[in-house]
């Protein structure tokens, strides 16, 4: 059964902002970038309106490349053995909403490009922080029956092709939460997550990065998400 989710917190602070524009830890922006986040950040947080969707699926089988959860059938070499320990899964959905691109879009048409950038970085944290809220929020589910969960991971992540977007769609009523998917593949809007968390006794806690040589890649994550970490 597909619960939809519209109560969520989403707390944003400067510092996290200042990371996702780039600057590394200790290093401060000038006074002006400083207020310019601040200003954004307010405005941000009224544009915002956080939702999502879920449903927790038996998983079916598991081979070395394919996952089959509930009536869904997904492919990759990397991420279906992550779930080899799992007996169901999360499929979710979470969104921003389409308020914040509008802005975003409105401030690039009248050439502010500074502030639009960093907007459209404030809705991106955004959507990590209500997909993370998510994860937490299905953890604590699981943990009280016992059980662990693992990563999301999302179409386009790792060898996961984005045109299995299809097949969570396929499950996903993305219309409860005003989220739509083009033609290729993309979500509407584009401030929205989608994917799935692996949930089970045996289920492995750590990245798929983990089984991947790939030590160089940009997009290699650490060993254990954040609703996984302890303390």
């Amino acid at each position: 059964m597909l619960r939809v989710v519209k109560d969520i917190e989403v707390k944003l602070d400067r510092d996290e902002i200042c990371h996702r524009l780039g600057y590394e830890e200790g290093q401060n922006p000038k006074p002006r970038i400083f207020s310019l986040i601040d200003s954004q950040l307010k405005e941000s947080r009224l544009l915002i309106k956080p939702q999502a969707c879920y449903a927790i699926e038996p998983i079916k089988k598991v081979t070395r490349s394919t996952l089959s959860v509930g009536n869904l059938v997904f492919t990759s070499r990397r991420i279906s053995p992550v779930f080899s320990g799992c007996s169901s899964a999360a499929i979710f959905l979470a969104t921003i909403g389409e308020r914040l691109e509008r802005k975003v879009a409105q401030l690039m048409e009248k050439g502010l490009t500074l502030k639009a950038f960093v907007m459209d970085s404030i809705g991106s944290e955004a959507a990590d922080k209500i997909a993370d809220w998510l994860g937490s929020e299905i953890r604590g589910m699981a943990t009280a029956n016992g059980n662990k969960v693992g990563w999301r991971y999302s179409p386009g992540y790792c060898d996961w092709d984005i045109t299995q977007q299809k097949e969570l769609f396929r499950f996903l009523d993305g219309k409860t939460i005003g989220v739509s998917l083009t033609d290729a593949c993309l979500m509407t809007p584009r401030k929205s997550i989608s994917g799935i968390i692996g949930i089970g006794k045996l289920c492995i806690t750590s990245s798929a990065c983990r089984f991947c040589n790939k030590k160089d890649c940009p997009h290699r994550r650490e060993e254990f998400a954040p609703w996984l970490r302890k303390g």
